[in-house]
């Protein structure tokens, strides 16, 4: 899953709730280090202080791969990542293989099979580990499936998961499966995200690990209610091996981890808030509103009018398998670049850094962060980034 750029354009907003529960989640380490006691710990951080942590020098660390051409087992598209078990992890993007990979082994293993038949997946939303093999979730041709495959990646089974609602979608953090949601409450009231830890794909139950209103959204007949901000905010979380949930708002960098049954481990409150949204950037994206079609500006405005004054301050969240988080801003206007910033397992902030605006991360391993960026002769890499030794 990864992950969470909530910058988009305005035409996105029409298509937002078909895709909004996809975004929110990123995905952690498969074990996980006893945190410290006591519980219940809280701390304020002022908008000074995140600007006066040390920063972490960022070394390239390890190439994992290379693309080069369709050929390559390293994704050429957007990527998608998760932790497996025994520091292994998946990658996969649509209409490829899933690689599976260990340690410093250029040469990844693969699960199953792309194709169009029954046995095969053609559109992967989600890879877990399980005791007996691997779990992959397709969205392909026949519906929204999980596929189970044995420990050496061969077919073994595949079973349908009904489709809830289109803003309904199952994913897995580590090998935690879960069932993000965005819907209506009473009507005129802001709408839900919602998190629940489940016992498998196509359960709808669970528990309920997180609900957090959207006061810039009110659907109505499962569609939007008005205009949708230029740049809507959505809460970013990661789950913990041990179930805990870390999350945040996004408006501003609170953050907070909190157990799958509401015990709160540690919370971190700051005023700081994401950059500001200038004229100039409003500008550029109206540039791109097509004249063509009535009523395009007028619906572009309407959503302007909806926009607040700042990019979201957390765009992205990551817990590592030492239960140290990753905090990752929202890239703004022309910047060039996107802050980071580390927590240690109790919540204090440790270090900041910046990378550019288009490298990607996929996970966090605590002392260096899985990417997906240009590498040699414009071609995307995934390369782990060492950023400094253990706070």
């Amino acid at each position: 899953m990864p992950n969470s750029a909530h910058r988009l354009p305005w035409t996105a907003g029409r298509a937002l709730l078909a895709s909004v529960a996809l975004l929110a989640g990123c995905h952690r380490g498969a074990t996980t280090d006893p945190l410290p006691q006591p519980d219940n710990l809280a701390r304020t951080v002022t908008a000074g202080a995140w600007d006066s942590l040390p920063l972490l020098p960022v070394a390239s660390g390890t190439l994992v791969c290379l693309s080069a051409g369709p050929a390559s087992a390293c994704p050429f598209e957007a990527a998608t990542a998760n932790w497996l078990s025994d520091g292994r992890f998946a990658t996969w993007q649509p209409d490829r293989l899933v690689d599976v990979w260990t340690g410093g082994n250029p040469n990844p293993s693969n699960i199953g099979d792309v194709g169009p038949a029954e046995k095969q997946y053609s559109t992967v939303t989600a890879v877990a580990a399980t005791p007996s093999g691997f779990t992959v979730l397709d969205v392909g041709s026949f519906g929204t499936r999980a596929l189970l495959f044995d420990k050496k990646g061969n077919y073994q089974s595949n079973h349908p998961i009904p489709t809830i609602r289109p803003t309904f979608a199952t994913g897995f953090s580590g090998s935690v499966p879960l069932l993000q949601s965005v819907h209506e409450i009473p009507t005129d009231s802001a709408a839900v995200f919602e998190v629940r830890e489940i016992d498998s794909p196509g359960d709808t139950i669970g528990v309920s690990v997180l609900k957090v209103p959207l006061p810039w959204l009110i659907i109505r007949n499962g569609r939007p209610a008005h205009a949708l901000p230029l740049f809507p905010t959505l809460p970013s979380f990661a789950i913990a091996a041990d179930s805990d949930v870390v999350w945040s708002p996004g408006n501003i960098r609170d953050v907070q981890r909190v157990s799958a049954h509401g015990q709160v481990r540690w919370t971190l409150t700051s005023p700081a808030t994401g950059a500001a949204i200038m004229p100039a950037d409003i500008a550029a994206l109206r540039t791109r509103v097509p004249g063509d079609q009535p009523g395009a500006m007028a619906a572009f405005d309407s959503s302007v009018a909806r926009t607040p004054g700042n990019y979201p301050a957390v765009a992205a969240l990551y817990v590592a398998p030492d239960n140290r988080v990753l905090l990752v801003g929202a890239p703004a206007g022309a910047g060039d670049s996107v802050a980071l910033y580390v927590l240690d397992r109790t919540g204090a902030p440790v270090g900041r850094m910046a990378l550019p605006r288009q490298t990607r991360p996929l996970l966090f391993g605590g002392d260096s962060i899985l990417v997906q960026r240009v590498g040699a002769n414009a071609a995307l890499e995934l390369r782990w980034l060492r950023f400094a030794k253990k706070p």
